[in-house]
């Protein structure tokens, strides 16, 4: 950043909750997209279990989820690659159910695979449509209903990889990068609100995530001879056993949201991740990132100006998504 930009931006304090909302709390009422099926179709249904009130979406989902409609949950179809103001009506809608939305989680997403070469314009158009633009404009939709009501959490659903790098998966970890700075930035913005942004990173499970959307593929290529030997040797063996249980994920992400089970008492997150493989792949990330650092600061330093080795206090502060005392 410009030094002499250091001087002329405000100095807002960061505002990170340091305790979780009540150790028991009232009923909340979530919108969930993308829970057709998969993690989000699990969600619907630990909420329901817990006496939560739920409107769940996705595409066709009137249809596709017309057997859970009852005095809790409620369906409505959501398209969130459709343009933000027919996003803004459904949310207009939802919020009209049951006078308010508590927690919006969006946990729709795709998984793609291509060489990042050989990716057509609508392959890479199509997995930040859903996985990263269709999360900024549902929650651009809720903020102002948020707002009103200064009070409401906004949840993202992100990826171990999305901290990784792993050839052919490139433009999905992209996309859960772009999702986890969002999230963070969300935090930082909204925290002076009342409300409250984290992302959920989580590893590997079962579920059908891979599945194409109508009218799209999910996997293209490689078709180059010269990526043939590594995608082999990536992809060509037996698929790794997945460490993640899908039916454990509600419930964790359940208990963080409302402070309760093994988040009761302890201060609330900008991020979660949840998972073994989520965990050890961060981890070694944050690790060796640490050691490129200290392998590389001389070059790092020497583009300072001489006997100017400082960070402005206020920089460090409103960068850490730690909660502050």
């Amino acid at each position: 950043m410009p030094r002499h930009l250091l001087g002329k931006m405000p100095r807002p304090s960061v505002h990170l909750p340091i305790v979780q909302q009540n150790a028991k709390m009232a009923p909340l009422v979530w919108l969930i997209t993308g829970s057709t099926s998969g993690s989000g179709l699990a969600l619907v249904s630990a909420l329901s279990a817990r006496g939560d009130q739920v409107i769940a979406t996705g595409r066709d989902a009137s249809t596709r989820l017309a057997h859970l409609r009852s005095l809790t949950v409620a369906v409505l179809d959501l398209d969130v690659t459709a343009p933000l103001t027919s996003i803004q009506a459904v949310i207009a809608t939802a919020v009209a159910i049951f006078g308010r939305v508590d927690v919006l989680v969006n946990n729709a997403g795709v998984w793609r695979m291509s060489a990042l070469e050989e990716a057509s314009e609508a392959f890479v158009q199509g997995i930040f449509d859903v996985n990263l633009f269709g999360a900024v404009k549902a929650t651009q939709a809720m903020l102002p209903h948020m707002r009103a009501a200064k009070q409401g959490t906004v949840v993202f659903i992100g990826a171990g990889l999305g901290w990784a790098a792993i050839p052919f998966v490139g433009y999905y970890s992209l996309t859960k990068a772009a999702l986890t700075m969002f999230a963070e930035s969300l935090q930082k913005e909204i925290g002076g609100l009342g409300l409250r942004s984290i992302i959920f990173e989580p590893g590997g499970f079962d579920s059908d995530i891979g599945a194409p959307r109508e009218g799209e593929i999910a996997f293209q290529g490689p078709y180059i001879d010269d990526y043939q030997p590594l995608f082999g040797k990536s992809f060509g063996g037996p698929p790794p056993k997945l460490a993640g249980d899908i039916t454990k994920i509600p419930g964790a992400i359940i208990d963080v949201i409302k402070g309760e089970g093994a988040a009761k008492g302890r201060p609330f997150p900008v991020r979660v991740v949840l998972g073994p493989d989520s965990l050890d792949v961060i981890r070694q990330k944050c690790t060796e990132q640490l050691q490129l650092l200290d392998d590389w600061a001389d070059v790092s330093l020497s583009t300072m100006i001489e006997g100017q080795r400082e960070t402005a206090p206020f920089l460090m502060d409103i960068c850490s998504i730690l909660p502050k005392a």
